[in-house]
This record gives structure tokens, sequence and C-alpha cells, in this order.
């Protein structure tokens, strides 16, 4: 909140208050107090602002009732105020009530409403020149891009703010530490968790440096809130003894300041690392506790509760129940809609598709499949959106930095006429190195996006709509059969098969183990689609260590889906695949053979096969840096000159690691 030095406020909020410690006594009494009329209306915003802070924490609702009667009253004086000072104050006011509003939002499924209300702030703040408070509310815009899962738009408002508050370290610390928390956040949501725990014990240090004796109940949330991240990141390490000590550290804090939600966040990671410990009482008795912390029905944020039931649906797997386990991951997914947190609906999901399979409910486990997968495309697809965004956030910055220091070293120079004609010639050379260095990162950045863009044109030839949807209306073909145990290995093999092409994407490299399993996954799936006409071998010779070879992913799908699609387009049955990889003085090949009509019967060459080769070549010339790169193609003939097949043979770069 937007805080004035209190003095005299301090007496009449001592007098309104100690009446009564109930939240409903502090709303009656705040009601009371903005109705006197004598009462100046400032003195009504600084008493409601107290209120807030002293009675309230952010995940209160009556905390967002005291901010509704806050906004309505700074709202009507600055659209009326007619004095500079007034209008300042009212400004002020009026950007703490959208900040809180945003905030507000960030608990909901309409997170993006909470981003309107924080720009809104933003722009009051700095139109009043309240640099603290502008740099406070951009880290806290950033916290709901963490939540919204956009991580690559909350990090240039971090690094910004950072930069600001690094001039005074001693002054702005718990500015820095919620920084430092915050990046520790999105390396959760990156799953890099050593750095996560890293950055969360440094904002820790921030705030035991500061707050030798007794912090505030805003620190030691937020302390709180640091263990408790400490602790997910260790459990995620399969470190589930440090989760428990974390866990506890971070209990004792929130218990103290009575901050309810953090508890039973933090009751929640603790039960799940006793389960995984294998002390189930004693995990139980913690969710239970969780249900009976009456303050959560009243809470803004359901992610205790939702974490709690899915740590039930955990446990009674491990029971052996899976009937309730069933009911309890049930009641979880359904929570965790409301909390628009994209994290805990995917946990929900993957618990209902694993109950689902074991108890062999195909339908509902292929539900839940879909709804990850849509989860996982909407947050691809967002981050690609993004990527340029970010670069242009981090342009703009720099622009505005580089006018600010052209600004002044002019200013500074026009007081002697000496230096006009230095002056000028610098100016022009600081102009001419801007225009050299952003022309440098335009083409970089080019450069990078064209890169990408046949990145992404190659996954969506790997993984194209009409192949997903006949893999998933087959599978549901042999669900609709009874074919139970058949059905499971091909949805098991399909799931996989898509984890698989989405993680490597982002990888310049993959094993050759992994790679060869991709291949096998995909051929299989293949079978599948074209009713098991064709049959398959894939050999990789002796001298080939697989964990130690690392090729390019996907470099060899286009050549295996020709080969079925076009190669044995005449066969009906006993069609043959045979893939091969082989080192040949120090080089790694790629071979394929089909038993089909050869290169020399007519074909058509469609779209998506010849898109898909021009992108593998692209790939291959770029890794090989030889525009010259050849594609070997034969048809194989008997004596007689009868066509066997046809057979297709290309080098392949590799690395070594020993």
């Amino acid at each position: 909140m937007y805080r004035i030095t209190k003095s005299a406020l301090f007496l009449l909020l001592l007098f309104t208050f100690s009446v009564s410690y109930s939240q409903d006594r502090v709303i009656d009494s705040i009601k009371t107090l903005i109705s006197n009329p004598k009462l100046h209306d400032t003195t009504k915003l600084r008493a409601i602002s107290e209120a807030m802070d002293y009675h309230y924490m952010e995940q209160d609702k009556n905390y967002y009732v005291l901010n509704n009667m806050l906004g309505k009253i700074a709202l009507e004086n600055y659209k009326k105020s007619n004095t500079p000072e007034l209008k300042k104050k009212y400004t002020l006011w009026l950007a703490s009530y959208y900040s809180t509003v945003g905030t507000e939002y960030s608990f909901t499924k309409e997170r993006e409403k909470g981003l309107v209300y924080h720009d809104k702030s933003i722009a009051l703040f700095k139109s009043v020149k309240a640099y603290d408070e502008m740099y406070g509310n951009k880290l806290t815009k950033a916290a709901l891009y963490v939540r919204m899962n956009q991580d690559d738009k909350a990090i240039p408002l971090i690094f910004d703010a950072i930069k600001y508050f690094e001039k005074d370290k001693e002054y702005y610390v718990d500015d820095l530490a919620y920084a430092y928390s915050g990046l520790g956040q999105i390396y959760i949501g990156q799953k890099q968790h050593q750095k996560a725990i890293s950055y969360n014990q440094k904002a820790i240090r921030f705030y035991d440096d500061s707050y030798a004796q007794e912090p505030n109940d805003h620190t030691s949330y937020l302390k709180s809130l640091a263990y408790a991240n400490i602790a997910y990141s260790y459990a995620s390490l399969k470190k589930y003894e440090e989760s428990v000590a974390y866990c506890n550290k971070a209990l004792q804090i929130s218990r103290k300041i009575k901050n309810y939600t953090i508890t039973g966040l933090v009751l929640s990671r603790l039960g799940n690392a006793k389960v995984q410990l294998g002390k189930l009482d004693e995990a139980e008795k913690i969710f239970n506790e969780i249900f009976s912390i009456k303050e959560l029905a009243a809470a803004t944020n359901d992610a205790a509760l939702t974490a709690a039931y899915h740590g039930l649906a955990n446990l009674y797997i491990k029971k052996g129940d899976l009937n309730k386990a069933a009911l309890y991951a049930e009641k979880g997914f359904t929570l965790s809609k409301k909390t628009g947190s994209i994290d805990l609906q995917d946990q929900g999901a993957k618990l209902i598709y694993d109950i689902s399979k074991a108890t062999k409910n195909f339908e509902r486990a292929l539900e839940m499949y879909q709804f990850h997968e849509k989860i996982v495309d909407s947050s691809q697809i967002q981050a690609s959106k993004n990527a340029l965004e970010q670069q242009l956030l981090k342009y703009d910055f720099e622009k505005k930095e580089l006018n600010y220091k052209l600004a002044a070293q002019k200013k500074a120079e026009v007081k002697n006429n000496w230096l006009i004609g230095l002056s000028g010639a610098l100016l022009v050379l600081l102009i001419g190195g801007y225009f050299y260095y952003r022309n440098t990162k335009q083409k970089q950045e080019i450069a990078k996006l064209e890169k990408n863009q046949i990145k992404q044109k190659l996954l969506i030839t790997q993984m194209n709509p009409h192949f997903i949807f006949n893999s998933i209306s087959n599978i549901q073909g042999l669900i609709r059969e009874k074919k139970e145990e058949e059905s499971i290995r091909y949805l098991s093999k399909f799931s996989i098969l898509t984890r698989q092409i989405l993680e490597n994407s982002n990888e310049n490299y993959i094993s050759l183990e992994e790679e060869v399993g991709m291949m096998e996954n995909y051929l299989s799936i293949q079978q599948l689609l074209y009713n098991n006409k064709f049959s398959f071998t894939l050999v990789v010779d002796e001298a080939i260590d697989k964990e130690s070879l690392f090729l390019p992913p996907m470099l060899t799908q286009p050549f295996i889906e020709n080969a079925i699609k076009h190669g044995l387009a005449d066969k009906d049955q006993n069609g043959k695949i045979d893939i091969r990889f082989y080192l040949k003085e120090g080089k790694l090949f790629f071979e394929i053979f089909d038993n089909g009509k050869g290169f020399d019967a007519p074909k058509t060459i469609s779209n998506h096969k010849s898109l898909a080769m021009t992108i593998t070549k692209e790939r291959l010339i770029s890794y090989t840096k030889n525009q010259d790169f050849v594609v070997q193609t034969d048809t194989i003939k008997d004596k007689d000159e009868k066509v066997l097949g046809a057979k297709v043979v290309f080098e392949i770069p590799y690395i070594y690691e020993a």
C-alpha cells in the first residue's frame, strides 16, 4: 500500500480499533469513520490503509473490501482535486488501489484483468515520479506473469526493477529480496531447482541481514514463502528429508503470523514429502489438518485446498485404494480450475490420467491426456509469441537509457562554447555507434527468428494434425473394440512419442539411444495407422555407443515417413522397412531400405513431404556447414533388373561424449 508518515493518525487508529480484534468490527469501525463528514478524505484514506496493513493479509477477502472503499474515495477526489499537491496525493492513493485490484485478480482464473490494473497503477506512479512504488509494482506484475506461466514477460520486469533498486541495496532490501524470490520462482517453472534454491536462499539472506531482530508480518510472509519454495525444489530433486526440514521452517513463520493460506500450502508440501518417504499415516494427518483450517474457506486463493486433495489422491494411490484416490483427484481437478493455475490443473489431470489407466477407464484417461496436451500446446504457442516481445522490451530499455545519457551530456557541454564542436562529433559518433549496434542486434534477432521458424516448421511437419488425429482415432477404435491391452500399449507409445518430440524440440543434440527410442515409437504408431501392412527392423552397429553418441533430433523422420507413405504405397501387406546406423571412416551414416516400388516408379511428391525434405536438408547444411550436402537415393534391383525396393543413405553430423 501507498504509505504516508503517521503521527496523529496512530492515536486515531488506536482508539478506533482497540475496542476489539474482531475482523468484522474492523470493517464496521472503518465504515463509521469514513461516514464522518468532519474528517478530511486524506485522513479517511490513511485510516483504511492502516487497517489493511495491520489487520489483514493479501489472502483475506476483507483486505479487498477495504481496498474497494479506498478506491471509491480516491477516484472521486482524483477527478475533482484542483491543486497540484492534492492531485499528487490522490494519484498515489488511486495507483495503490489499482495495484491491489491487480493482486486480487491474481488469485482468480481471470488473471489477465490483473495485468490491466497493474498497468494503470504503474502509469499513475510514473506520472507523479513515484519511482520506488512504480518499480515495486513492476515486481508485483512480474509475479502475476509467473503465476500465468509467462516467464518471458516477467523476466525483463524483474531485471528492470533490480537495476533500479541496486543503487541502494541497504534501503531497498525488501524489494531486492522479493525480486530474487521471483527469479527463484521462474527457475522452479524451468525445473532448474538448484538455481531456484540458490536465489531463494539469497532472498532469505537479505531478510536476515536487514531484520536481525523482529521482521514485520509482510517480510515474514515473504521469508516463509521463500522457505516453502526451497522445500518444493528439494522435493522435485527427490531430497525429501531436506524438503521436510524447509517445510518446518516455513510453518514456524506462517503459523506465527497466522497466514493460513501459506500454512495450508506448506502443509500440503510437507504431506507430499511424507508420502514419498513412506510415512503415510503422518501424511494423512497433515492433509486432514489442512481441511480443518476454517479460514481457508474464506480465503481468496483455493491453491492450498487443491494441493491437499492432490496429496490425498497420491496417498491413496500408495495405499492401493484407487477408488478413494480417484475421488480426491477429481475434487482437486475441479477446484484447480477455479484457481486459474495451469500447474495445478496439469497436476490434477496427470493424477486422473494415471488412476484411469490403472482402473482401465480409458475414455477418461484419453480426456485427461487431451486436456494435458491442450495446456502444453497453449503454453508453447504463447512462448513463441512472446520471444520477440522480450527482445523488444530489452531494446526499448536500452534506447531510453542511451537517450538519457545523450541528453545529460548535451546539457553539460552547452556551458562551454569551445566544446560544442567536440560535443557534436561525439554525438555523431555515439549515434553512429548506436545505429550500428542496433543494426547488428536486429540482424542477430532476424537470424535467430529464421532459425526458430525453421525449427517450428519441422515440428509441424513431424507432428502434423493429420497424424495426431488419425492416431487418436485408431486408439479410440481399439478401445471400442474392447482391445484393452493393445489400446493401453498404443496410448502409452503415443503419449511417450508426443512427450519426446516436445521435450527434444528445444535440444540441439540428443543421444542416439533417445533418437532410436523415438523412431521405434513412431514406427509402432505408423504400423497401427497402416493396419500392420509392414514390419520393420532398426539396427545400430555394435561399434557404436548409443549413450555417448549425440546427434540432432528427428533428422530421419521425414525419410521414414516417405518410405512408408510413398515407397510402400502399392503394398497392402508384407511391407518391410529396414533401418541401420553405422560408422564408416569415422563418419556416422543413416540408411533406410523399403521393399516398395523404388524411385524409378512415377510418383507425386506432396507439399508435406517436399517441405519436410527441404527443411531437413537445410538443417543438415546448417550442422555440417557444407552447402553441397548430398542425400544418396538408389533403386535396388536384382540381376534381372526386377525392382526390389528403394534405399536412402546420408551422413549425420554427431558429437561424442565419453
